[in-house]
């Protein structure tokens, strides 16, 4: 009865989450024919905000006071589910755009969005090509000095809650653009949607903004203590 339930109930958040994906993505493209500013934004946090919602998703924010809104960051946040970028973007102040999976963008009315506001594929089975693709998130970064650019370096979703091994490709980034990191790690997200199955159990994720790691001095000989520093922030909270 219980296994029955959890599927009734992941059944109903899916046809919600499809709906809301649907005509959100659509209200946003066009309002973006017309506003490419701060009001897109705001509507793109409040769509992200409802599909967490309407899945179950209590979210607790702990950390924001190390945030300077005035500045840009390289975010980092520990990759688990689906609903990473939203439950993100949907919390973090001021304006972000991200690195995504290449076939993400092949995704029906997803992919046309993501693509739309102007998030960066990044095709990982290509070395050369995933370069590419920091160079233009670089560019981008040195276009809108008003915008962070958010990675999850680990990569790919946790098979299994565990924190992966980071890819070096972000530190590259922030090394090269200068800016700090501000690392942000979920909890609770691995008991709400797994990577091997389908069912989603509503709960509770605290979303953790710890204090900014400087990148000033960092060269490519010194990536790996940046890394170990971010590491050792992640572990704080996951294993």
């Amino acid at each position: 009865m219980k296994t029955l339930k959890v599927s009734f109930i992941s059944l109903a958040i899916w046809f919600l989450g499809i709906l809301f994906l649907i005509l959100g993505a659509i209200s946003l493209f066009l309002v973006g024919i017309f506003h490419r500013g701060s009001f897109l934004d705001r509507l793109l946090k409040w769509w992200c905000r409802l599909i967490v919602f309407s899945s179950g998703i209590r979210v607790a924010v702990k950390g924001l006071e190390h945030i300077d809104r005035h500045k840009q960051y390289v975010v980092m946040m520990n990759h688990v589910n689906m609903f990473d970028g939203m439950l993100l973007y949907g919390r973090l102040p001021g304006k972000a755009r991200g690195i995504e999976e290449e076939s993400h963008f092949k995704w029906p009315v997803y992919g046309w969005l993501i693509g739309h506001l102007g998030n960066v594929p990044i095709n990982r089975k290509s070395g050369r090509q995933a370069l590419e693709s920091l160079r233009k998130a670089g560019e981008y970064m040195r276009r809108r000095k008003d915008f962070s650019f958010i990675i999850l370096p680990e990569g790919t979703r946790t098979p299994n809650g565990k924190l992966q091994k980071l890819k070096k490709g972000g530190f590259l980034l922030a090394m090269e653009s200068g800016l700090e990191i501000l690392p942000v790690v979920q909890v609770g997200s691995y008991e709400i949607k797994k990577k091997i199955h389908w069912l989603i159990r509503p709960g509770r994720v605290e979303l953790i903004f710890e204090k900014p790691i400087p990148t000033e001095g960092i060269t490519r000989a010194s990536i790996p203590q940046l890394i170990d520093a971010v590491n050792e922030v992640f572990h704080k909270y996951v294993k």
